[in-house]
């Protein structure tokens, strides 16, 4: 039966647009990542409950040490402000600090005092220890220097931070390596990105002779043309801290680790204003020598959405309309991050939510902080077609459907949940998916005995359910022949130690250091130094061409016969062979001659392993993860839900890396089985998992839905690839090893040729919507011999039978008693019975609450 067939008929034009707009509309996807409110505000002013100060305490060391100190109140609407503005700082012993009006505390003397904050009424006291007040600060570049350079923005990315710098001056991004800054400034000399060689002369920033002369000083005044404009005045202290340096000689200052940041810390870490809030950061940075200080002062703040909230150079963040998002804060070498959200409206009558596990308590938490209400519970019909596509990427049996819906059992989504981890198709669909993010392909090798031994280590690792950390150890370090040796080699040779450890970094660590290939990399912490470090753990990978086996040849790689030549790793920019270090600077101890499984064990003890494995899980299951794209952790994409992954991360770890105990843990939460229709305060939001967002389903998942609707099978092709013959009819499509079996549908669908890692999500393209206006997928199966529809014609079934039937097959529900009506109506229509069923499952396999998880 022809498409031009199916549209012919007015009423059925009548009946898809019902499907497609209206009976499905709950089901559309939502622009926008706004989390705002609309419900009812709160009738009066909140009031003011309780004071605290922050920090409770502090230690201040040094000459002229200083200290903001933030008084926050919690309120009757139940969000804390920052109230330092409104209140009233004292200190109880005047003779040893001072404060000024915006909580300031600068050490005047050694002892210990107290400072009081009162406002509207209310008290609260912070303990401060004040030592070596006589005592400067020992001078440092890359904390006294660095600092102004960060806080400035001229080591930003867009800046002298880029790959080559700007104007000929080359700094590290965010003073990420300061002895190199040093030398760039002090020494001068243009960057080249292959070579230590300087790019033509060396013109040095600084003026030792004369200081006031010096390019670092007239750039960033202005004094002579530049073109990153103004950054700071000749009357500043940043100019003052800078000139005095050069006066005194341009020394790079104390080398040990008195005084060195090791990190920072923001405070708050996340927070909500109302529309008209504004919250001051503060930043404390703690030394290596165990102390910590106040360096507020000395960062860079930037918002990822200014349409949010906006952040000024001293640090305070003021709403501008609502939604989410982060503040980014940069230091000298560190860069952390707080989450701002800002509400229109604080509901009265928050619900009481009832937590099933980890998972609810952490995202529950968030949006009651937030002011999203979760929707309801999903249905039973809503659950069941939900878990099984996510659990085993498979439609439910028509009759399997009827049972569940037609169940009492208060127990039966946990037991549906049992029987579906324990069930071959369970086994079919994650194989599918590991195969796809191990890339299981003839990409890989040309060898059809090692793509099947590949295949193969796939599948009975799901059968096994083998811990997640043994699968990574025999991906990485694989010896002999075995399956997952596979991925070391693009058709018949082994590809480049480089490209062995960036995939697998990124694949079992969610970090990209691609870029750090060729250059420091230029938005984030990793070296080029780090990069090659990291890949001489894969240098001496090599294959013996006879045997086929894949060692590590402790004298060096690579060779394809017995004579094993010796091919080092070579530091592109150094041209120096590089020996193996972890990211940290460390190296495997002496004797040990397995680099890669050290190497291995080195990343399973990292907490970004865990991480960023249940974090890839997660995805599955929800359509984006907690850090979305999945495989790039880094400091400007901070996880929505930091304290849930890390949670989650803990509890994979502690359940040794059971992947069964991790989805079960996600699908049996509440925060999983949430109905997919929103309420006014979460219609707008996409990250907090307050409600189900509709998900496309992956192109194999897709074909073997359209097969088990219809009832009848794919007849697959055969490759030249392979002498096997094609696939017997019922082989799923998510069980096939791409290359293999050329699928016009699949390759429209954009199934992955695992030519690279999975890249997220499907993207929507005009040949698809072609192909299920006209496609043979879509119009053949419906009317072939054996199918779903010649059956329920031959049992002679009356029509509101069959339009349950076929509700079941594809929906995996039943028709609400509206769609019976109008399609028992349109079916009795037509001349020809036989057509308007036709037209009616063309019509549901086209409908966005077939294609869709949801």
């Amino acid at each position: 039966m022809s498409v031009i067939a199916f549209m012919s008929l007015p009423i059925l034009r009548r009946v898809l647009f019902s499907f497609l707009v209206g009976a499905f509309v709950v089901l559309s996807l939502v622009p926008g990542s706004k989390a705002g409110i609309t419900g009812p505000a709160v009738s009066h002013s909140p009031t003011l409950l309780s004071l605290r100060l922050v920090p409770s305490n502090a230690s201040l060391w040094g000459r002229q040490a200083s200290q903001k100190f933030l008084a926050m109140g919690t309120f009757s609407d139940g969000l804390q402000r920052d109230v330092t503005a409104n209140s009233q700082f004292q200190i109880l012993d005047s003779h040893l600090a001072r404060v000024d009006e915006e909580g300031k505390v600068v050490a005047i003397a050694d002892g210990e005092v107290i400072l009081k904050v009162e406002s509207e009424g209310y008290e609260a006291l912070a303990q401060i220890q004040i030592e070596a007040t006589e005592r400067e600060h020992s001078f440092r570049f890359d904390r006294d220097i660095a600092s102004i350079l960060t806080k400035r923005g001229c080591n930003d990315s867009h800046c002298h931070g880029s790959v080559k710098g700007e104007g000929g001056f080359k700094l590290s991004l965010d003073s990420l390596y300061p002895k190199e800054d040093y030398e760039w400034i002090v020494k001068g000399g243009g960057y080249q990105v292959l070579t230590l060689e300087s790019d033509g002369p060396r013109v040095p920033r600084v003026r030792i002779e004369e200081p006031e002369q010096s390019l670092l000083l007239l750039k960033p005044t202005m004094q002579v043309s530049h073109g990153g404009g103004l950054h700071f005045g000749t009357d500043s202290s940043d100019y003052t801290t800078i000139l005095n340096w050069i006066k005194e000689g341009a020394d790079f200052g104390v080398r040990t680790e008195e005084g060195r940041i090791e990190r920072i810390t923001v405070f708050p870490k996340e927070i909500v204003l109302d529309q008209k809030g504004e919250q001051r950061l503060l930043v404390t940075g703690h030394t290596a020598d165990g102390r910590s200080e106040d360096i507020s002062h000395q960062v860079r703040y930037i918002s990822q959405n200014p349409h949010v909230v906006k952040v000024s150079e001293g640090g305070l963040v003021i709403a501008k309309g609502t939604g989410e998002t982060t503040v980014l804060v940069r230091s000298a070498g560190h860069a952390v991050s707080a989450r701002f959200g800002v509400v229109s409206a604080v509901l009265p009558n928050y619900p009481q939510m009832n937590p099933r596990n980890l998972i609810d308590e952490y995202v529950f938490k968030k949006l009651r902080k937030f002011q999203i209400i979760p929707s309801e519970l999903s249905s039973d019909a809503e659950f069941l077609r939900r878990v099984c596509l996510d659990l085993t990427g498979t439609l439910p049996p028509s009759h399997r459907v009827r049972e569940f819906l037609d169940s009492q059992d208060p127990q039966k989504r946990e037991k549906l949940i049992e029987v579906l981890l324990n069930s071959p198709q369970y086994v079919d669909y994650w194989s599918f998916r590991f195969s796809d993010l191990f890339r299981v392909t003839y990409t890989s090798t040309n060898n059809p005995k090692r793509v099947k031994a590949n295949d193969d280590w796939v599948r009975n690792s799901i059968i096994q359910n083998k811990p997640y950390d043994q699968m990574m150890k025999e991906r990485v370090a694989p010896q002999g022949y075995t399956g997952p040796a596979g991925f070391f080699y693009r058709y018949t040779e082994l590809i480049e130690p480089h490209e062995m450890m960036s995939e697998q970094v990124r694949l079992f660590m969610g970090r990209r250091l691609d870029c750090a290939q060729c250059h420091n990399h230029p938005f984030e912490i990793w070296s080029q130094d780090q990069f090659w470090d990291l890949t001489a753990f894969f240098g001496n990978v090599t294959e013996l061409r006879d045997s086929g086996i894949l060692m590590d040849n402790p004298a060096g790689g690579r060779s394809y016969d017995k004579k094993l030549e010796h091919i080092k790793v070579i530091h592109p920019r150094r041209k120096e062979e590089v020996s193996a270090k972890f990211l940290d600077g460390t190296g495997p101890q002496l004797g040990e001659n397995d680099p890669r499984m050290t190497l291995a064990q080195w990343m399973i003890a990292q907490p970004s392993f865990s991480q960023t494995a249940v974090n890839r899980i997660w995805s599955y299951f929800f359509g984006r993860g907690i850090v979305e794209p999945v495989d790039d952790f880094k400091t400007s994409n901070p996880p929505t839900h930091p304290q849930l992954l890390e949670e989650l991360a803990k509890d994979f770890e502690k359940n040794g890396y059971n992947l069964k105990h991790l989805m079960r843990l996600i699908v049996q939460s509440r925060t999983y089985q949430l109905s997919g229709v929103s309420n006014d305060t979460n219609k707008h939001d996409e990250v907090n998992y307050s409600h189900a967002l509709p998900r496309h389903l992956v192109a194999a998942v897709l074909m073997d839905a359209i097969s088990h609707a219809t009832g009848v099978p794919e007849q697959f092709e055969n490759h030249q690839l392979t002498t096997e013959g094609a696939p017997p009819p019922g082989t799923r499509a998510l069980g096939l090893i791409p290359e293999l079996y050329p699928c016009h549908f699949l390759d429209v669908y954009g199934r992955s040729m695992r030519k690279t890692l999975p890249l997220g999500k499907m993207s929507l393209t005009l040949a698809q919507g072609l192909h299920s206006w006209a496609g043979s997928t879509y119009t053949n199966k419906i009317t072939t011999v054996g199918g779903r529809l010649e059956q329920v014609l031959r049992d002679g079934l009356p029509d509101s039978s069959i339009i349950e039937e076929f509700y079941l097959a594809t929906l995996s529900r039943y028709p609400t008693k509206q769609e019976e009506k109008e399609l028992v109506a349109f079916i009795s229509q037509g001349a020809s019975r036989k057509d308007r069923l036709a037209s009616l499952m063309w019509a549901l396999l086209n409908s966005r609450e077939f294609s869709y998880n949801h």
